[in-house]
C-alpha cells in the first residue's frame, strides 16, 4: 500500500471529527476533490476489474439522480470505466421490482451489489439471499441492513432539528407567543420518517406552538396530494397558519407554489430537507416561501460508495479497516434563505455551514 493512500483514507470518525477541517471538509471542496477522484491518491493500482450491479428504488427521485451522476463522474475519473462493468436497474418505486433486481443480480454473480435509496426493511428475503451469497453489499441512504458492509447516508435525526429549530426560530424572530403549523410527513422512507419524529419532538418542548393538522402523503403522486393538502389548509386555517413542515424538498416546493397562488408568501413559511438544486434555485428569491432546507450530498455520496467498493473490492482491503462501523455519515448543513444558499452554479455540496459563518465572525475579533 502506497503511502499516500494512507494518508487519505477517510474514515467515519475523520469525517465526523468535528465537522470541520477534521471532516475532510465535507461538503465542500476538499471532499468534493477526493470523492470525484482528482486526487493523485486515486491513482488506480491493484485494483481488479469489477461487476457492479446497481439497483435503485425510484430513479425518477432527484437524489437517485444525483448520487448516480456523482458515481459516474468518480468512475470516469478515475478510469475505471474502462474496467468495470456495471449494471444499473431502476425498481421505480416498487419494493417487490427492487427485491427481483437484487435476485437478478445474485443470480449474475456480481463481484459486488450496490442499493440506492432501497426500502430494504421489505426486502429481507433478499437479503437472506445476499448474506448467503456472500457477495459484498453497499447501500446509499437505505438504512442500514444486515449484511450492508456500509450504508452511506446523512445523520437525518440530526437534520430534522436543524430545519425543524429554524422553523421554531423564526417564529420567535417574528415575535410569536403562540403559533400554529401544519405538516406534511412521510413514513415510507427511514430518513423522512425519522425527520417526522423529530419534528413531533421538538414541539412537546415548544408547547407555544400547535400542530393544527399533519398529512401522510406516499411517493406516489407527491406533488400533486401535497399541494391538495395545502389548498385545504390555507382555505380552513388561514391567517391563522404560520408555517408548514416538510419532510423533503419536493412536497416543500409544492407547498410554497401554493402558499404563492394565494399570495400568502408574507404569512406563511415553509421549512423542508435535503437541498435540491431546484429547490435551492428558487430560495434565492428572497420572497420565496421556503426558506431553510439541509445540503445533502448526494453526488459526493455516489462517489464515496465508487471509492468504498473499489477499496473493498477492487484492491482486497478488509471492509472493517475501511469502513469500522456501519453507517457512515455525511454532514448536511442547514442553508437559510438569504443567509448561506450557495450561488447560482455552485453545487450544494460546496455550501458553507452556518457554524463556519458564525466562528470566522468571532474569531476576526478574537484576532483584531
Amino acid at each position: 500500500m502506497s503511502n499516500d493512500s494512507r494518508i487519505i483514507q477517510p474514515t467515519r470518525r475523520s469525517l465526523l471529527r468535528g465537522m470541520g477541517l477534521g471532516a475532510a471538509a465535507v461538503g465542500g471542496a476538499q471532499l468534493a476533490q477526493f470523492a470525484f477522484g482528482s486526487t493523485e491518491a486515486h491513482a488506480q493500482t491493484n485494483t481488479r476489474p469489477v461487476k457492479l450491479a446497481v439497483v435503485a428504488q425510484q430513479m425518477s427521485a432527484q437524489s437517485d439522480q444525483r448520487s448516480w451522476a456523482g458515481f459516474q463522474q468518480w468512475l470516469k475519473t478515475t478510469g475505471l470505466d474502462k474496467s468495470w462493468e456495471v449494471n444499473m436497474s431502476d425498481a421505480k418505486g416498487d419494493p417487490g421490482a427492487l427485491v427481483s433486481q437484487i435476485e437478478n443480480a445474485i443470480t449474475a454473480k456480481s463481484d459486488a451489489i450496490l442499493v440506492m435509496y432501497g426500502t430494504l426493511t421489505a426486502a429481507h428475503s433478499a437479503l437472506d439471499d445476499l448474506a448467503k451469497s456472500k457477495i459484498p453489499f453497499f447501500s446509499l441512504d437505505s438504512g442500514w441492513q444486515s449484511p450492508a458492509i456500509a450504508d452511506i447516508t446523512s445523520n437525518n435525526w440530526v437534520m430534522g432539528g436543524q430545519y425543524t429549530q429554524y422553523m421554531v426560530d423564526r417564529l420567535l424572530g417574528d415575535g410569536k407567543q403562540t403559533a400554529n403549523i401544519c405538516a406534511v410527513v412521510a413514513n415510507f422512507h427511514h430518513g423522512t420518517r425519522k425527520r417526522g419524529k423529530v419534528m413531533r419532538a421538538v414541539l412537546t418542548e415548544n408547547e407555544w406552538i400547535t400542530l393544527k393538522a399533519d398529512r401522510v402523503i406516499q411517493y406516489s403522486a407527491f406533488y400533486e396530494t401535497t399541494q391538495n393538502v395545502v389548498n385545504d389548509w390555507l382555505a380552513r386555517y388561514g391567517n391563522d397558519l404560520d408555517a408548514i413542515w416538510c419532510p423533503w424538498d419536493e412536497p416543500g416546493m409544492a407547498a410554497a407554489e401554493v402558499i404563492k397562488s394565494r399570495n400568502m408568501q408574507d404569512k406563511v413559511f415553509v421549512v423542508s430537507a435535503d437541498g435540491q438544486s431546484t429547490a435551492v434555485d428558487r430560495m434565492r428569491d428572497l420572497s420565496y416561501p421556503l426558506k431553510a432546507t439541509t445540503a445533502q450530498a448526494f453526488e459526493v455520496w455516489g462517489a464515496y460508495t465508487g471509492w468504498l467498493i473499489n477499496e473493498i473490492v477492487g484492491k482486497g482491503r478488509p471492509a472493517k479497516e475501511v469502513v469500522p462501523v456501519p453507517t457512515v455519515e455525511f454532514p448536511a448543513p442547514l442553508l437559510v434563505n438569504g443567509i448561506n444558499v450557495p450561488p447560482a452554479g455552485k453545487p450544494t455540496y460546496e455550501a458553507t455551514d452556518l457554524y463556519y459563518i458564525y466562528r470566522d465572525r468571532a474569531l476576526a475579533g478574537m484576532k483584531a
